[in-house]
């Protein structure tokens, strides 16, 4: 969709589905286009996968809050602006949000819409009359940027080191917080995905929680039956890597992507770029973010159940992963 100079992209990140929806419908009037995420850190990786132009965002939210996301923000995406809306009305939080970066403050209940088009349209204002010194700003603020942002992204995006799901167990240890694994439930099949960002830099923690970002959408709809992306592991990283390759990031993610079964012992998996164990590394495939398009085969091979898998990457890191089916177990 191509939008006008009037026309902004803009994210919104609250996690109260009704106020998301009422203000979308809001900015949506305004001729604006919207998006939504409903935490701290899928509101992160929304930022890099639509490229906003504007970010409205809430305060208190779970994983991460938001006086951490408009730190990482402004640290991270200093061109950025955000706006904040609250229903937190003390000073010390109000003060504490304009102090970390955010342009503005407008407390919930909204009631007078107008005066959300004013404090937006006073936004984009400012940033142009601050083009003259716009571009010198952000590569002041990319040159003195450290790594506190990316270390409470990765906090706040670690799976849980055991997970109960509907028909597994899944535990696992990692040496290093980028070197993870994800865990989806497909109809009884456990698709696991198992990402290495050690070689992103400071941008690790940003293009791993897009990854994860983008794997809501094909679950939700393979959980409403109109999607079977996620049944095919090939499918999954050509999904991937087309998305991390347009967002511009300087992504080269090495990844693995397994599905296993809950009623036999065959597994059907795809690689790109992870050198362990042996029998994955022969299905090895171009590491993701590279090339726009990208094909990676699906692989099957049988594997006893419980599972115990173990990763090494290249500079050292280790993964271990032990799956057990319920159904299994239960006989």
């Amino acid at each position: 969709m191509l939008y006008s100079e009037k026309q902004k992209k803009i994210l919104i990140i609250d996690d109260e589905p009704v106020f998301r929806a009422t203000l979308t419908a809001f900015l949506q009037q305004q001729g604006h286009l919207v998006y939504q995420a409903e935490n701290g850190v899928d509101g992160l990786a929304a930022v890099a996968v639509y490229h906003p132009e504007l970010v409205m965002c809430d305060l208190n939210m779970p994983r991460m809050d938001g006086h951490q996301v408009i730190q990482i923000i402004t640290q991270r995406f200093p061109e950025l602006p955000v706006i904040v809306v609250s229903g937190v009305s003390n000073l010390e939080a109000v003060t504490g949000a304009l102090r970390a970066g955010a342009r503005d403050y407008l407390m919930k209940p909204l009631r007078n819409w107008q005066l959300v088009a004013e404090a937006i349209d006073e936004v984009f204002t400012h940033l142009v009359e601050q083009d003259d010194v716009g571009e010198l700003n952000h590569h002041l603020h990319r040159l003195q940027r450290d790594d506190i942002a990316a270390t409470q992204l990765l906090q706040a995006m670690a799976p849980p080191r055991e997970q109960r799901l509907q028909n597994w167990q899944a535990r696992y240890q990692s040496s290093s917080p980028l070197l993870i694994p994800e865990f989806l439930e497909l109809n009884g099949q456990l698709l696991v995905i198992v990402m290495e960002l050690s070689f992103m830099g400071a941008d690790a923690a940003f293009i791993g929680a897009m990854i994860r970002f983008l794997l809501h959408g094909p679950y939700r709809q393979y959980q409403q039956g109109e999607s079977r992306l996620l049944a095919s592991p090939g499918n999954v990283l050509e999904y991937l890597n087309w998305n991390l390759y347009e967002s511009g990031l300087p992504a080269n993610v090495n990844m693995a992507v397994l599905l296993f079964s809950q009623h036999d012992e065959q597994i059907r998996f795809a690689n790109a770029g992870l050198s362990s164990p042996s029998w994955l590394q022969r299905a090895n495939g171009m590491p993701l973010g590279m090339l726009r398009q990208t094909d990676y085969p699906t692989f099957q091979r049988v594997l006893n159940k419980p599972c115990q898998l173990s990763f090494h990457s290249d500079n050292g890191d280790s993964l271990q992963i032990e799956l057990t089916s319920m159904l299994q177990r239960h006989h």
